[in-house]
């Protein structure tokens, strides 16, 4: 009876423990996972890729270790997620202005986020060179999304690969000149690009 009665128990432990506050435990869990994304966009930002420790991105979301590894295996896995996230920021600034399939307006907003998020932009376009191959699949991903973007012409892989390649280089010169040219004269130059087939 008693052993029937501690099963009972268990099972309501494990139900208590699946909600909290109204919240599902996977709810919660991925609460977290985002809080987490959050802080390494936030950190890395200031501090570099390479100064953004675990431990300063769970102080950063006010979590402990424990929920980091709870969601990601490392702190390269991390970084992935960061840069997917950054990636769809940009792709939804790029599109806002409905500047998806309008090579100009897509431009435009491309490196006009660039200029406003220079933290992240300078993390998240030069520090990732000679990264791991997950971040080099989501920057193909990534790729792909711009070229949808921008309205391309071309359809080769190489080529497509090619022009974002060009796209992007050119705002890492620009970040690296301190932003030296206006948005216009720098769309202007990337224009171009976008029309090769």
């Amino acid at each position: 009876m008693d052993f029937v009665k501690g099963r009972g128990q268990n099972r309501r432990m494990k139900q208590e423990k699946r909600r909290y506050s109204g919240q599902s435990f996977e709810d919660r869990q991925a609460e977290r996972r985002d809080k987490l994304i959050h802080a390494a966009v936030q950190v890395a930002g200031r501090v570099g890729l390479d100064g953004a420790s675990v431990a300063a991105i769970c102080a950063e979301a006010g979590l402990t270790a424990r929920y980091f590894y709870e969601s990601f295996p490392t702190r390269e896995a991390i970084f992935v997620e960061a840069y997917r996230a950054v990636q769809n920021e940009l792709l939804h600034r790029i599109t806002e202005g409905k500047g998806q399939g309008d090579p100009k307006r897509a431009l435009t907003g491309f490196y006009n986020a660039i200029r406003e998020r220079q933290d992240l932009a300078r993390v998240f376009l030069i520090d990732l060179e000679d990264r791991d191959g997950a971040m080099r699949m989501a920057s193909f991903e990534g790729a792909n999304k711009l070229s949808k973007a921008f309205g391309l012409k071309a359809t080769h892989p190489l080529m497509v690969a090619g022009i974002i390649g060009g796209l992007v280089d050119i705002a890492k010169r620009w970040i690296e000149s301190d932003f030296a040219e206006p948005v216009e004269k720098v769309v202007a130059i990337a224009l171009p690009f976008t029309r090769l087939k």
